[in-house]
């Protein structure tokens, strides 16, 4: 009875990692709005201004989905999430410190150049939206028409 058991956790667990992956496939409509507006405006600043934009979107779909799946958990359940995210924040914030201080070194060593403006606006989208992801994932086993984003 026991192995049946573990059998079956680990198909639920691999279940969850599952979802979170296809969520990573699919283009999110977030992403189809950043690269509609860069598609408008080519230059460094119109760039910067998109990905700026994509930042606050995901950091908004990033609190839509963390009070869904609160919304979906028991109490423990949602000490624990609150613990991760708090976690999560503060990773947040030092991978932020750390990507604007390697972005200036490389600008610096490189003579500058505005790419190495863009550069750090575009990695710290991608930490926000891998989280969005992964929150998700787990919403979308709680309620699967949650796919789709609040946009």
């Amino acid at each position: 009875m026991l192995i049946r058991s573990k059998k079956s956790l680990c198909l639920i667990a691999g279940l969850s990692l599952v979802s979170s992956f296809i969520h990573a496939e699919e283009k999110h409509p977030i992403d189809i709005k950043t690269e509609a507006c860069m598609e408008k405006d080519y230059s460094t600043l119109g760039m910067m201004n998109c990905s700026a934009q994509s930042e606050k979107l995901w950091d908004t779909e990033l609190n839509r989905v963390y009070r869904g799946l609160q919304s979906q958990l028991n109490e423990k359940a949602k000490k624990q999430l609150k613990n991760a995210q708090l976690q999560w924040l503060k990773y947040r914030n030092a991978e932020f410190k750390a990507i604007d201080e390697i972005y200036s070194v490389l600008y610096e060593k490189s003579g500058g150049g505005t790419m190495w403006r863009l550069l750090p606006i575009n990695a710290k989208v991608e930490i926000i939206k891998e989280r969005v992801l992964v929150l998700t994932g787990y919403l979308t086993n709680f309620k699967p028409e949650v796919q789709e984003s609040g946009e």
